[in-house]
C-alpha cells in the first residue's frame, strides 16, 4: 500500500482532494479501535479523530466486542497482545458473530509472521505493525477503508470514470 505522510484534507468538514487515482472519500468513518495500552489508546483516538473519523475506544477484547455489535464500526483495530483476551481471539469472536462478521478488522501486532499469519487466518485484512508511525497511521487506515469501506460504498478512483 502506498503511504502519503502529512496529508491534509482529512477532517469531518473537509473533503479530501483526491491525489489522481485515489478515492475521494467525503464521509466519516467510525472505528473501533480495541487496545489495552491506555497511552496507544489515547493517541490512536486522537489521530484518527483529528483526520474526521469517529472513534470508538476499547481497553479490552470483550468491551471491544460488546461495542462492535451495538454501534457495527466501520473498521475495527485490534491490538494483538492484550491480557484477558488477546486480539486473535477477539478476531474469532467478531467473525464467528452474524452480527460482526462483515466488519473489516485490522490487527496491530509486534510479533512473529506467524502471529500475522494466524491474525489473517482467523479473518484480519491485513496487520499494522509495532512499533508504527504515529505520522503514517492515518494513512494506512485511510488505505484500508479505501479498499474495503469505501469499494463497498461505490466510491471511484479519480479519474476512473468513463470518458464520454
Amino acid at each position: 500500500m502506498a503511504v502519503h505522510a502529512g496529508r491534509a484534507g482529512l477532517g469531518p468538514d473537509d473533503p479530501v482532494q483526491p491525489e489522481r487515482g485515489e478515492p475521494s472519500i467525503t464521509r466519516r468513518f467510525t472505528i473501533l479501535v480495541i487496545d489495552d495500552d491506555d497511552l496507544v489508546l489515547s493517541m490512536l483516538t486522537e489521530l484518527l479523530s483529528a483526520h474526521g473519523h469517529q472513534v470508538l475506544p476499547a481497553p479490552r477484547g470483550r468491551d471491544g466486542m460488546a461495542l462492535a455489535r451495538a454501534e457495527h464500526p466501520d473498521l475495527i483495530l485490534v491490538d494483538y497482545h492484550m491480557p484477558e483476551m488477546d486480539g486473535l481471539a477477539v478476531v474469532e469472536g467478531l467473525k464467528g458473530d452474524a452480527a460482526t462478521r462483515s466488519i473489516p478488522v485490522v490487527a496491530f501486532t509486534s510479533g512473529t509472521s506467524a502471529d500475522a499469519n494466524r491474525l489473517v487466518k482467523a479473518g484480519c485484512i491485513g496487520f499494522i505493525p509495532k512499533p508504527f508511525e504515529p505520522g503514517t497511521l492515518p494513512e494506512l487506515v485511510a488505505d484500508f477503508l479505501k479498499v474495503t469501506v469505501a469499494r463497498d460504498r461505490r466510491v471511484t478512483p479519480r479519474g476512473s470514470h468513463p470518458q464520454p
